[in-house]
């Protein structure tokens, strides 16, 4: 009898071990293949069968499109929110563009000659202003210099946590342009790419950015580092026409509590930099004299996106 017993609980035992060791080869026939996928997808490699390609299919691909076309874009006019705030703006998935060519290290700007703008500095412009969370701080600066100057500040996008991505694939920039019909553009953005390393992909959202600003005067601003970066503010300056990037890159400003943004006073000389480079030394001069008072009353529309709720593409 203890024989009997003593083989059932083998037997058992036995079964039991083949269970788990089923069990576990279960489970990784189904996480091995998941984790190629997710590394095949991320990869830069392209895989062939018999002359059939496996084709990838990530949000940053060509076949991904958005299932809305349409966007709640918070405009908001300082000290006044309304219902008429709120407007909408039509959303087309843009066309990607592809670009092997990869730049790394530290950024060389590139200090040739150039042929400045012929057209009038002292003319009064409509500007736009657009940006991430550093645009939100710079906004209020430059709205001090186009008070002074007689510009029009006429808009100021601030998309929190954007990246150049944002700002390239999406139509919601050239429909606020159409809008808002600037003579002039200020583009901030960079810092939530500091420590970007696929420079091929920001070169080829920055040069399709750069494309659809053609034939509007323009000044591109680095961002305001917080520590260094990996090549981002090469690849803007690269994409940017000739003279027209602005390297922010090396100013001592002060910092915010975060450690990352300038704060009232660090924008304020931020600013100031800009104006004086914009005036001397810029692709495209405009008339930008030092304020005689600060903190003037903000007319232009306010147009806040949050990358994290809305990416544009």
């Amino acid at each position: 009898m203890d024989d009997i017993n003593k083989n059932h609980s083998d037997k058992t035992d036995n079964n039991q071990q083949n269970s788990r060791v089923l069990l576990v080869i279960a489970a990784l026939s189904f996480i091995v293949p998941l984790l190629l996928i997710y590394s095949y997808d991320y990869s830069e490699k392209n895989i062939n069968f018999f002359g059939w390609q496996l084709k990838k299919l990530s949000s940053d691909s060509e076949e991904f499109v958005p299932k809305k076309n349409k966007v709640k874009i918070k405009i908001v006019k300082p000290n006044e929110i309304t219902e008429d705030s709120v407007e909408i703006i039509e959303i087309k998935k843009d066309t990607l563009l592809n670009n092997e060519q990869q730049s790394f290290g530290e950024p060389i700007i590139d200090t040739t000659e150039f042929e400045r703008s012929h057209a009038d500095p002292s003319e009064k412009q409509r500007i736009l202003i657009m940006g991430d969370s550093e645009c939100g701080g710079l906004y209020r600066q430059l709205n001090d210099y186009c008070f002074q100057n007689g510009h029009n500040l006429v808009a100021s996008v601030v998309w929190n946590s954007a990246t150049i991505l944002n700002f390239a694939y999406s139509d919601t920039i050239a429909s606020i342009i159409n809008k808002f019909q600037p003579t002039y553009i200020f583009i901030v953005v960079g810092l939530n790419e500091l420590y970007a390393r696929d420079l091929d992909k920001r070169r080829a959202a920055a040069e399709l950015l750069a494309s659809k600003l053609k034939g509007i005067r323009y000044s591109w601003i680095g961002p305001a580092n917080f520590t260094r970066d990996f090549g981002i503010n090469k690849v803007f300056s690269e994409a940017a026409e000739h003279g027209a990037f602005f390297l922010s890159r090396d100013l001592n400003l002060p910092k915010g509590k975060d450690n990352r943004h300038p704060n009232s006073e660090g924008y304020r000389m931020w600013m100031d930099s800009i104006a004086n480079w914009i005036q001397t030394t810029a692709r495209y001069p405009l008339l930008m004299n030092t304020p005689g008072g600060r903190n003037q009353p903000c007319k232009s529309k306010v147009i806040n996106l949050n990358a994290a709720k809305y990416r544009g593409y």
